[in-house]
């Protein structure tokens, strides 16, 4: 019964760590604060995951883990959904929580640090790219995309995503980076269902006016964080 225990406190720690990460990032990371937000003792954190590195490394599979889990459901409950219908829920998803989009984050944060400031391995880093870039490329194969376009298409949607979570961490600017995501995944769309069927219009611009005031309103709401929440666009 003891070692059950020992094995269900470290998956709840572990889980705990990968909150901790994804809220306050991964660079100057240090087990003392770590310990003390969690409630527990740099000793636990040392006796269940080993070192800083080890525990950090953890976290991030664990990160993965999680969003892969999200995907698989996604496709257990709608089996018909096109990688481009998986790219849009992803997207709301991320924007419906900020601990959602902090958890992308997470990823993205682990592959774009020098590994001088993250301490992170090269095969870790390059690992954050390739789980989102591995599975969007075994979907469009079997879409029936060929293997060899199927490597290149999946890296630049998963370029494409990044750069648009990136900028959203940024900016705020939710709108104009949902209108430009439709943009790209009409590609896709194009690309995995043939000419024959029409990709969907992307919404129209907003006036000037009304594009500056929405772009200010959500830099102020993203920059304050003052409800924790990042709203999804209707």
């Amino acid at each position: 019964m003891g070692r059950a225990r020992d094995v269900e406190r470290r998956a709840e720690l572990l889980d705990a760590v990968v909150g901790y990460l994804a809220q306050h990032g991964l660079a100057g990371v240090s087990l003392r604060p770590m310990a003390k937000e969690l409630g527990v003792s740099v000793n636990a954190l040392v006796h269940h995951f080993g070192s800083k590195e080890e525990l950090v490394v953890e976290a991030l599979q664990r990160a993965a883990e999680i969003q892969e889990g999200i995907t698989r459901r996604w496709w257990a409950r709608e089996p018909d959904l096109t990688q481009a219908d998986v790219m849009r829920k992803w997207w709301r998803w991320m924007n419906r929580d900020a601990e959602n989009l902090a958890l992308v984050r997470l990823g993205i944060e682990a592959a774009a640090l020098d590994a001088t400031v993250s301490g992170l391995p090269g095969e870790v880093r390059a690992a954050q790219i390739g789980y989102w870039r591995a599975g969007i490329e075994s979907r469009l194969v079997a879409d029936g995309v060929p293997a060899a376009d199927a490597a290149v298409e999946a890296s630049l949607v998963k370029a494409m995503f990044t750069g648009l979570v990136t900028d959203l961490l940024a900016s705020g600017q939710r709108q104009r980076l949902t209108i430009s995501l439709e943009v790209g995944l009409a590609r896709l769309e194009a690309l995995t269902r043939g000419p024959s069927r029409k990709p969907p219009s992307p919404a129209p611009a907003p006036s000037p006016s009304a594009k500056r005031d929405r772009e200010t309103s959500g830099l102020a709401e993203h920059e304050s964080g003052r409800s924790g929440r990042v709203v999804a666009e209707s």
